[in-house]
C-alpha cells in the first residue's frame, strides 16, 4: 500500500527531471571558447652569421558563444549559435647587428552566426551527454601596424571576402538545478575562407593582395545553459 502512494511521488519527480528537454522547452545559454594569453621571448642564431635576432611579445585572444533553440520534439533543440572573439598582439623585433628596432601591433574583431541542432541522449537526473551540429558564416576585420625606431611605418587592413565553418561537437552537461547546467563539449571544425589585405606604406606605393585558405581544427567550449520550460507547463 505504501509502494502505491509513492508511485505519484516517483512520476512526477522523473517528468521534473527531464522535463527540461521535451518539445515546446527553450534553450538560452553562454559558453566561453578560446581564452588565451601568450607571452613569448625568442633568439635566433645562423651558422653563417654572428648576428642574433631577438624578439618578443604577448597576444591575447577569447571567444564567447551565446546560443538559442527550441525543442521541436523530445530531446531535440534546433535554434541558432553566434560566436564572438577578439584577438590582439604587440611583438618587438631586433638584432645583435643594428640599433634598429621595429614593433607590430594587430587586431581582429570577429563574429560567427549560424544554425544549430542539439540532440540530447541517455543520461540522468544529474546530467545528460548530447551532439551539437553547427554551420556558422563569419564577419571579421581588424588592422596590423608596423614601425620601426628610423621612422618608417605600414598598415595593413583585413577585409573578409566569405568565411564559414561547420562541425560537430559531442559534449556532456550537468544540472546543477533542474534546469540549470553547466556543459562542456570537444568537436571537430572544417572552415574555409578569402580574405583581401590592403598594404599601405608611409612612404612608396601600397598594395593589395587576396589569399584564400581551408582550416580543420578542435574547438573546446565550456558553459552555462538554462533550459526555459513551454507555456503549458509552466502553466
Amino acid at each position: 500500500m505504501k509502494k502505491l502512494f509513492l508511485l505519484p511521488g516517483i512520476v512526477m519527480f522523473c517528468l521534473t527531471a527531464f522535463s527540461q528537454v521535451s518539445k515546446g522547452d527553450k534553450l538560452v545559454g553562454v559558453g566561453i571558447g578560446t581564452l588565451s594569453y601568450t607571452n613569448s621571448d625568442s633568439k635566433t642564431s645562423y651558422s653563417n652569421t654572428s648576428t642574433v635576432y631577438n624578439s618578443e611579445g604577448n597576444s591575447f585572444s577569447i571567444s564567447v558563444n551565446p546560443n538559442v533553440a527550441w525543442f521541436v520534439k523530445d530531446n531535440l533543440a534546433i535554434g541558432a549559435g553566434v560566436s564572438v572573439s577578439f584577438y590582439t598582439s604587440k611583438s618587438t623585433s631586433s638584432n645583435t647587428s643594428s640599433t634598429n628596432t621595429s614593433e607590430n601591433k594587430s587586431t581582429q574583431p570577429s563574429v560567427y552566426i549560424g544554425p544549430m541542432a542539439r540532440y540530447y541522449f541517455g543520461g540522468s537526473s544529474k546530467g545528460m551527454p548530447f551532439a551539437q551540429a553547427n554551420v556558422q558564416y563569419g564577419i571579421y576585420g581588424g588592422k596590423s601596424k608596423s614601425s620601426t625606431s628610423t621612422g618608417s611605418s605600414s598598415e595593413t587592413t583585413t577585409k573578409p571576402k566569405g568565411d564559414w565553418n561547420a562541425g560537430l561537437s559531442f559534449g556532456y552537461e550537468h544540472f546543477i538545478t533542474p534546469n540549470i547546467g553547466f556543459y562542456g563539449s570537444v568537436g571537430v571544425n572544417y572552415g574555409k575562407s578569402k580574405t583581401q589585405y590592403e598594404y599601405r606604406p608611409s612612404t612608396g606605393t601600397g598594395y593589395d593582395y587576396t589569399s584564400e585558405y581551408s582550416r580543420f581544427y578542435i574547438p573546446v567550449n565550456v558553459g552555462l545553459q538554462v533550459h526555459i520550460l513551454g507555456s503549458k507547463k509552466k502553466k
